[in-house]
This record gives C-alpha cells, sequence and structure tokens, in this order.
C-alpha cells in the first residue's frame, strides 16, 4: 500500500470502460483511498475502482475500512457487491452517508446487495459492518479529520473535505455548477491543497441537451479552483466516451484557466 497519500483508484464517471483509448487514465469508476493508519483505510466511493484497490491489499491481512460514500448511483457503489474485503469476517467496515433520493445509506446498501440484484444481502456479510447517517460535525478518521457539504447532482451528492494537519484534499466528483451549491462548495475547498473537481462534460454540452445532468466542465472546474484559492486542480470524473487523448486536450484548454490543472488517472497519488 502507498502510505500517506490519497490514491485515485477509479476516475471514470457514470460508467466504467475498457480498451486503447482508457489505458492511460485509465476506466474504473469512482474510489479513492488512504491508508491512515497501518490496515485502517479511510475509502471515499466504492464504484469499479475498488477492485484496484483489492489488488493493493496485502493477502491474508486484517483491515479496518472506513467507506464515505459521495452518493448512491450505481458508479458509485456497484464495486461494493464483490469486495472480497467485505466477505472476510476478519475485516471491520464503517459506512458513512446522507439521504439521498429519499434513501438512508443503509436503505441505500440494502437495495444494491441482496435479491434480485444481488445473492447476499449486506447483513449477510462476513465482515462486521456499520452504517451512520453522516454527522453536520466532521468525521475523524484517525488523524484525517473528514468535513462535507452538499453538492448539485440529481438526487443528491455529498463533497468532502480531508484535512491532516496543513495538508488538505476536497472531493467533488459529482457536481453541477451554476447553483447556490458553488458557494457551499467555495467554503468547503477554501485554501485547499487539491481539488478534486468533476469535469465530465465539455462548455457546449453543459449548456446544451446535458444541461441538469449534475455534472461540470473543465470552466467551471478551474473556476471553481480559482475562488476557493487552491493550490491544484484535478480532474475527474471523466466521460465514458471520452478518449486519453481527449482528455489530454481539455487539461491543455483548463490550464489556460487554471495553471495547476492535471487529470485525474488511475495510480494517481496524493500526499496527505
Amino acid at each position: 500500500m502507498t502510505g500517506r497519500a490519497l490514491v485515485l483508484h477509479g476516475v471514470r464517471g457514470s460508467m466504467a470502460v475498457s480498451g486503447r483509448s482508457s489505458r492511460r487514465h485509465g476506466g474504473a469508476t469512482t474510489c479513492y483511498s488512504v491508508e491512515v493508519e497501518p490496515g485502517r483505510l479511510l475509502v471515499i466511493d466504492a464504484g469499479t475502482g475498488l477492485r484496484n484497490l483489492q489488488h493493493r491489499l496485502e493477502p491474508g491481512r486484517a483491515y479496518d475500512f472506513t467507506i464515505f460514500l459521495t452518493h448512491y448511483h450505481l458508479d458509485h457503489v456497484i464495486g461494493l457487491p464483490l469486495f472480497e474485503p467485505l466477505h472476510d469476517p476478519a475485516n471491520r467496515f464503517v459506512f458513512y452517508g446522507t439521504a439521498h433520493g429519499g434513501l438512508s445509506p443503509r436503505e441505500a446498501l440494502n437495495r444494491l446487495m441482496g435479491p434480485p440484484l444481488f445473492p447476499v444481502s449486506l447483513e449477510e456479510a462476513e465482515a462486521q459492518v456499520e452504517i451512520h447517517d453522516l454527522p453536520r460535525k466532521p468525521v475523524a478518521v484517525g488523524d484525517v479529520v473528514v468535513s462535507h457539504t452538499a453538492l448539485h447532482h440529481p438526487q443528491g451528492c455529498t463533497g468532502y473535505r480531508l484535512q491532516a494537519g496543513e495538508r488538505s484534499i476536497v472531493v467533488a466528483t459529482d457536481h453541477e455548477a451554476g447553483s447556490s451549491a458553488d458557494g457551499r462548495l467555495d467554503d468547503l475547498a477554501a485554501g485547499a491543497g487539491v481539488l478534486l473537481h468533476d469535469a465530465q462534460y465539455l462548455p457546449g454540452e453543459v449548456e446544451g441537451i446535458r444541461k441538469g445532468w449534475g455534472h461540470s466542465s473543465y470552466e467551471a472546474a478551474a473556476a471553481a479552483a480559482w475562488r476557493a484559492g487552491v493550490r491544484r486542480l484535478v480532474l475527474v470524473s471523466h466521460d465514458p466516451e471520452r478518449s486519453d487523448d481527449e482528455i489530454d486536450d481539455i487539461v491543455v484548454q483548463a490550464r489556460r484557466r487554471f495553471p495547476t490543472t492535471w487529470a485525474g488517472h488511475a495510480g494517481m497519488t496524493l500526499p496527505i
């Protein structure tokens, strides 16, 4: 496992993809983790990138996972049912989430894991499992303090700030700019070291047929980074139809607005 860094295991939005055109940035959907202490992991979302995290774990070792879910759309939770550590009694899982789409985190996860969608219910998983509604106050996982705010996305989405001493990373995976939620995100991200921001669509797409679909453009991401005064912007939630070369072109355009911009890719590490 990588040490004190947030590792990006999946950065694709909406649907996982594979093939030559997505090899560099990766085709897995959202999942990030940081090992806050030996054997203790803080995880953001459980998309198909969760499988990449699984491949980094030491076989036979017991782990303690604290998983913060941004929301319950399939691309952010679909990796969970087949995550092998969930079916090992040596492991412990603590889930945090906010009610979205009229469902509590417990209700949403129980819909995901259970017939007819999956043969094993969450209650039948062998690991120790706790599910909590996200409290208003920050949550400490080791020495990493996690605070949050509501973003703008269909059925809702939660943005997170991970703070460890002077280092901070803000995660805004699914967010459509242009509402009062922008101000909340500005406050959450103020002065952060890194902002991971949704950049799934091109400006013309957001202004056209995909308006209201819950995602931002690289222009909106760069504007958010400037307003919040962050040091580094990482574009995530890449469109499943976007090739590696097209993502590179987006970074070139974004850097004209915010010079310290990179595209997130599977395996990227960000110190925390």
